[in-house]
C-alpha cells in the first residue's frame, strides 16, 4: 500500500536540504555520465529535490578515475571509502536510489514516483526511455503536469538508438575545425564542450516550461540535442560568408579580423590580448609597447589594414612581449586600459580567489571525509541576491536513499521492500 499522495518534500529535504528558488520541486533523474547529471546538478543547486535513479550497478561515472578516499587520490578506487571525483562533482545535492527498470515491479515504483514529481530528466539514446516504459507519453499519462526533459546526442526521434559522445558531437558540429591554423588536423577542444553546453539549454528549457505550467497548468516535453546545442553556438559566427569572401576561418592563436587580438608569446608564458575592433585600443597598445608611430603606419592605422597585416603585427607584439614576463605584460596592458590576461593552466586558473569568493568554484566534498581542500570542482555560477541557492549534501553512495524514498516517502512497506530487494527490483 502507498501513502496518500502529497507534494510535501520536507522529509526528503531533511537529508538533502538544497536551497534556492526551485525549492519544493521534485526531479526524477535518469541520467548518467556527464551531460544529464550536470543538468540535474544545476537544478539541485537551484533548490530542487533531485532523486537520482540508477541501475543496480550504478551510474558508469562511479567507476571513472580519479578516486578519492581516506588513503588519498588514486586511479583504482579500491579502498572502502573511495569515491569517483566525477560523481562527487555531479551527484552533489541529490538522493540516490537504485531501480531495475527491466522489472515490471520497477515500473510500479516509477509510476508512484512520477505521480509525485514535477520534472523528469533522462539522457538515454533516443527511443530507449520509451522502450523501458518511462518515456514522455507514458509519463504524461500518469502526470499531465510533468515537465519531461530528454537530453541526448541528436534529439528525440532522430537517429534512433545512436549513442553520442562528446568527441563525436564535436566532430559532427564542425567545432573541431575552428581551432588551429589552415592545414592543421582537426583539434578536439580539451574540455567536454558538448557535454557541458547542452545541460545549460536543458535547464533553460525546463525553467521556461515550469513558467508556462504556472500559467496554463500544462506539462511539457523539453527536447535537447547535444549536436544542436553545440551547432547553435557555432552558428554565432558567419562561417559560410567568411568562406565566400576568402576570409580565413582557422587562424591559430590570433583573430585577424579583430587585430590585434589573440594569444602572444612572452618570456615565460603567454598573454591573451584583446585590443582589436577599436582603433583607440590599438593606439594605446602601440604606446605601451613603445611604438606609438605604428598608429600612423598605413599597415596598422585601421582595422582593415591590421587585418591584412596581422602576421606582421603579431611579430611586432611578440618581439616586445618576448622580453618580458607574462605578469609584467599583463600589469602594463591593464594599467593602460587594454583587456589582457596571463594564460594559466586549468589547475591554476581554478585557484583564482574571486571564483571561490563567489562560490563559482568550490572544494570537492566527500560524504565521509568532508571538504577536501585543494581539489576544486564546479560550484554554482548563478548569483541571486534574494534567493541564495546551494547544495545541501555531498554526493550520495549508490542506493543510499532507497529506504527513505521507497518506504518513507512513497509509503511501501518494509516487507514489500524486502521482497523486491530479494527479487532484484532495486
Amino acid at each position: 500500500m502507498t501513502a496518500p499522495l502529497s507534494p510535501d518534500t520536507d522529509a526528503l529535504r531533511a537529508s538533502v536540504p538544497n536551497r534556492g528558488p526551485l525549492q519544493g520541486l521534485v526531479v526524477l533523474d535518469f541520467t548518467t555520465n556527464l551531460s544529464g547529471p550536470l543538468a540535474t546538478y544545476f537544478l539541485a543547486g537551484l533548490g530542487a529535490t533531485v532523486i537520482k535513479i540508477e541501475e543496480l550497478k550504478g551510474d558508469p561515472a562511479r567507476n571513472y578515475v580519479p578516486f578519492i578516499g581516506s588513503a588519498g587520490l588514486s586511479t583504482k578506487g579500491d579502498s572502502a571509502d573511495a569515491m569517483s571525483l566525477p560523481v562527487l562533482t555531479r551527484a552533489r545535492g541529490k538522493h540516490s536510489i537504485t531501480l531495475n527498470l527491466k522489472s515490471p515491479e520497477a515500473l510500479r515504483i516509477y509510476r508512484e514516483l512520477a505521480t509525485r514529481a514535477d520534472i523528469v530528466v533522462e539522457n538515454y539514446a533516443s527511443g530507449t526511455a520509451d522502450r523501458l516504459g518511462i518515456g514522455y507519453d507514458a509519463t504524461h499519462a500518469i502526470n499531465p503536469r510533468i515537465i519531461y526533459c530528454s537530453l541526448n546526442g541528436f534529439g528525440t526521434g532522430a537517429l534512433l538508438g545512436r549513442k553520442a559522445f562528446d568527441a563525436v558531437i564535436q566532430a559532427m558540429s564542425g567545432v573541431m575545425m575552428t581551432g588551429g591554423k589552415a592545414g592543421d588536423p582537426p583539434m578536439r577542444i580539451g574540455m567536454p564542450i558538448a557535454d557541458t553546453v547542452a545541460p545549460l539549454f536543458a535547464v533553460m528549457g525546463i525553467n521556461a516550461a515550469l513558467y508556462n505550467r504556472e500559467r496554463t497548468g500544462e506539462g511539457e516535453h523539453v527536447d535537447i540535442s547535444m549536436l544542436g546545442s553545440l551547432a547553435a553556438l557555432l552558428a554565432v559566427e558567419d562561417w559560410r560568408a567568411m568562406d565566400e569572401l576568402g576570409l580565413p576561418t582557422r587562424t591559430g592563436n590570433t583573430l585577424p579580423r579583430a587585430s590585434p587580438m589573440g594569444c602572444y608569446r612572452c618570456g615565460d608564458g603567454y598573454i591573451a590580448v584583446a585590443a582589436g575592433g577599436r582603433d583607440a585600443l590599438a593606439r594605446e597598445l602601440f604606446k605601451v609597447i613603445g611604438q606609438p608611430d605604428l598608429a600612423d603606419d598605413p599597415r596598422f592605422a585601421t582595422l582593415t589594414a591590421r587585418m591584412q597585416n596581422d602576421g606582421e603585427l603579431t611579430r611586432v607584439i611578440e618581439a616586445w612581449c618576448g622580453e618580458r614576463t607574462a605578469d609584467d605584460v599583463e600589469r602594463d596592458l591593464m594599467a593602460a586600459g587594454i583587456p589582457a590576461a596571463k594564460v594559466r593552466s586549468p589547475a591554476d586558473a581554478l585557484d583564482e580567489p574571486i571564483l571561490h569568493e563567489r562560490q563559482e568554484v568550490v572544494n570537492t566534498r566527500h560524504p565521509d571525509l568532508g571538504e577536501i581542500a585543494g581539489l576544486n570542482t564546479i560550484g554554482l555560477p548563478i548569483r541571486l541576491r534574494r534567493n541564495v541557492p546551494g547544495h545541501g549534501a555531498a554526493a550520495p553512495r549508490l542506493g543510499q536513499h532507497n529506504e527513505s524514498i521507497l518506504r518513507d516517502w512513497l509509503g511501501f512497506s518494509t516487507e514489500q521492500l524486502a521482497a523486491w530487494k530479494a527479487a532484484g527490483v532495486f
